[in-house]
C-alpha cells in the first residue's frame, strides 16, 4: 500500500512538473510574440521615415534587416523591411473642382507630385519562423523644395490612422492647397504664378492588420 501511494505521488509530481514546464514555455512564447508585434510596429514607422528620406534624396528606399531583440543565445527576433510600389493611379483627363480630384502645384518653385510605397515588415524567430507581419501603403506629397517629401494626410505615432482607412489625399483642400504669386520687389500688385496639374485622388486604402 505504501509503495502504491509513493508511485501515485511521484506520478502527480511528474504531471505537475510537466504542466508547469508547458506553462512556462507558453508564457515565454507569448512574450516572444508580443515583442515581435512591437518590433514590427516600430519597423513600420522606421520604414515610413526611411521611404520619406529616400524620396527627398531622389532615390528608392533599400530593404532593411536588423535584430530587434537578442538574448543569451543570440538574435531571438530579426526584422526584415521591404518596399514595393502600389498600382499606379489612373491618368486624369479633366480638372474639375470636385472632391474626386486633387490639384497639384506644378510651378517650378514648388513642383508638387506624389509618391507611394507598400511597406512590408516581417518579424521572425531565430529559426526563421515568422512571428508577426505588418504592411501598409503610405502616400507622400513631394516638392522641389524642402521638406521635399511629406506624408499625405495625418497619422498618429503608429501610423494606423494613415495605413488603415485614415485620412486620404487632401491636397486641394483650402488648408493644404499650395498657391504661388510673384510680388514685385519695388511694390505693386502681385501676379498669380499658379500652374495647376490635376491628379486622381488616392483614397485611403485599408492595409491588412496584424496577420500573425
Amino acid at each position: 500500500m505504501m509503495l502504491l501511494r509513493t508511485i501515485v505521488l511521484l506520478a502527480l509530481i511528474a504531471i505537475l512538473a510537466e504542466t508547469l514546464l508547458h506553462g512556462a514555455a507558453a508564457l515565454a512564447q507569448a512574450a516572444l510574440r508580443q515583442r515581435a508585434l512591437d518590433a514590427a510596429r516600430l519597423a513600420l514607422v522606421s520604414g515610413t521615415y526611411a521611404a520619406q528620406a529616400a524620396i527627398a534624396q531622389g532615390t528608392a528606399p533599400a530593404p532593411v534587416a536588423s535584430c530587434a531583440y537578442a538574448d543569451a543565445d543570440g538574435c531571438a527576433i530579426s526584422v526584415a523591411t521591404t518596399f514595393g510600389t502600389p498600382a499606379p493611379s489612373p491618368s486624369p483627363s479633366t480638372c474639375p473642382d470636385t472632391p474626386c480630384t486633387v490639384i497639384m502645384q506644378s510651378n517650378t518653385a514648388v513642383g508638387e507630385g506624389r509618391a507611394a510605397y507598400v511597406i512590408s515588415v516581417v518579424a521572425s524567430a531565430a529559426n526563421g519562423a515568422p512571428l508577426a507581419a505588418r504592411s501598409a501603403i503610405v502616400n507622400f506629397r513631394t516638392f522641389a523644395a524642402a521638406p521635399y517629401a511629406s506624408i499625405v494626410g495625418g497619422a498618429d505615432a503608429t501610423l494606423d490612422a494613415l495605413a488603415n482607412g485614415g485620412p486620404g489625399d487632401d491636397a486641394g483642400a483650402p488648408a493644404t492647397l499650395i498657391t504661388v504669386e510673384y510680388d514685385p520687389a519695388g511694390g505693386g500688385s502681385a501676379t498669380p504664378g499658379n500652374v495647376w496639374q490635376p491628379a486622381i485622388e488616392n483614397p485611403p486604402l485599408a492595409a491588412p492588420a496584424w496577420d500573425r
